[in-house]
């Protein structure tokens, strides 16, 4: 997959039409992205073979969706991946990790393994070492900007992903027609498909989706107890991350916890600015202006970017 280091490119829709009768696909770690994922291939790919893998509990839960072909204990992830042309690494990142390096030795030679993991520079290191023959198996880094705060296979929608981000991320040199084939794939889930450097994508991870994940946990905490019972639109739609499995962030916040410290950093020079001003009955003016033509461009690149994948 050819890429440019450190910036984004947004993928066209791929017309090649993959082979939907006979494909073969796991999904690993069932729960809200797991889930959605599944709901959404088989939506839009109803003959697929899909299997679904995860602790029993979790299975049990699935089950009743009906999606699944077949559904198998992780304990039990020789078979669960047996003749799969496509598996979906959905568990906790640290989890991923440990599952691409078992998994070398037990998918097929034609699999692709992708993942959906917040962090992308440490497996897409893992992936070139134990994945890099252009003969197979191979492994795409991937990560959908899309999900709710609330969590497990209960929480999936199949239209999770649509019209979002999903960041590919190159960890093996994947034949073009491969790539092509996984691409019509996708599809079936609405993302928009941008490939973008390992690095490039943890690094900018930090800002436009740990921060406000933290912003959201701080301002929650900083109005606890003291609404009055009036809380409006504004505060629960910017407070809905406070409600996100500390399970899933930690992980992610440090081993970036360095660039999370200084984009709070940032952060706090601009509230200290607008503490400031309203200490000295200045208007804010200045700032709303900043800050709704900064969103203005965000809203434009966003729907641009979105759009070249529709």
């Amino acid at each position: 997959m050819a890429r440019e280091k450190g910036k984004a490119r947004k993928t066209g829709k791929i017309t090649q039409q993959v082979r939907s009768d006979d494909l073969r696909v796991c999904v690993v770690g069932l729960g809200l992205i797991g889930g959605s994922i599944a709901l959404a291939l088989k939506s839009r790919r109803p003959r697929m073979n899909l299997v679904g893998c995860d602790i029993k509990p979790a299975l049990e839960t699935a089950r009743t969706s009906g999606v699944f072909n077949s559904l198998v204990e992780s304990k039990k992830l020789a078979q669960a991946v047996k003749d799969c042309d496509y598996v979906f690494l959905c568990a906790p990142y640290s989890v991923n990790v440990q599952l691409l390096m078992q998994l070398r030795d037990l998918v097929p030679q034609n699999c692709l393994i992708t993942d959906v993991s917040g962090l992308k520079r440490e497996i897409c290191q893992v992936a070139r070492r134990l994945y890099a023959s252009p003969e197979g198996p191979w492994f795409l880094g991937g990560h959908p900007l899309s999900g709710r705060e609330l969590s497990g296979f209960g929480a999936a929608t199949p239209e999770l992903f649509r019209g979002r981000t999903w960041a590919l991320c190159e960890g093996s040199p994947i034949p073009a027609e491969r790539m092509a084939e996984f691409r019509d794939l996708m599809d079936a889930t609405g993302a928009a498909l941008c490939e973008v450097d390992a690095r490039a994508h943890d690094e900018a991870m930090v800002t436009v989706s740990h921060l406000p994940q933290l912003v959201s946990t701080a301002l929650m905490l900083t109005a606890a107890g003291r609404d009055a019972g009036m809380a409006g639109t504004a505060l629960l739609d910017m407070t809905r991350l406070a409600s996100s499995n500390p399970l899933t962030w930690n992980p992610v916040l440090l081993a970036e916890r360095q660039r999370a410290v200084q984009e709070l950093q940032r952060l706090r020079a601009y509230l200290t600015e607008i503490e400031i001003a309203l200490a000295f009955n200045e208007p804010l003016t200045k700032w709303f202006n900043l800050a709704a033509r900064a969103r203005e461009s965000l809203l434009k690149a966003t729907v641009t970017g979105a759009n070249a994948s529709t």
